[in-house]
């Protein structure tokens, strides 16, 4: 019987940005959210690196680098982060993408590139919806879920902080 390991974090800043404060609610934020979303079972099979990025590139705040792998499982996920972003929209984008970390773990989302035309295929809760480009980005059901979910779950981020140590 293999031993699962622990959940792990990890972070990476961009050169010469080192802040203690952002580095701590980060891995903070993002241990709670793993405890929101998935079971403790479930978190011990997988680690998490999150790499906050300066980036000139418009319209991206947050992404997860997931790997092709259709239904075989996925233990080791990047989140990647705009730099640029205040501290609470930073956590809330967070939020956003750990919704799709735990998707992708419970198998809920899957991505595939087809031999027959070589794009990227989604499918979503088992049901085969095409290639990600042609579903408009806001009408993606993993999508409409993770934004649905973001705030609420920023918020009850925000309540524990306020409980357990008096501010955010």
């Amino acid at each position: 019987m293999r031993k699962n390991k622990k959940f792990k974090v990890s972070l990476s800043m961009p050169r010469l940005t080192s802040d203690s404060y952002i580095e701590k609610k980060l891995i903070e934020a993002t241990h709670f959210f793993g405890k929101e979303l998935m079971s403790t079972r479930m978190l011990n099979t997988i680690s998490i690196k999150l790499k906050v990025r300066k980036t000139t590139l418009k319209d991206f705040s947050g992404a997860v680098v997931s790997y092709c792998k259709g239904s075989q499982k996925q233990t080791e996920y990047e989140i990647l982060l705009d730099y640029n972003l205040s501290i609470k929209s930073l956590i809330e984008i967070l939020a956003h993408e750990m919704q799709h970390v735990q998707q992708i773990v419970t198998g809920r989302l899957q991505y595939r590139v087809w031999k027959s035309d070589r794009k990227l295929h989604a499918r979503w809760e088992g049901e085969e919806l095409g290639t990600v480009n042609s579903i408009p980005y806001r009408q993606r059901p993993w999508e409409v879920e993770a934004y649905s979910t973001q705030t609420p779950l920023f918020k009850n981020y925000e309540t524990y902080c306020l409980k357990t140590r008096g501010f955010f």
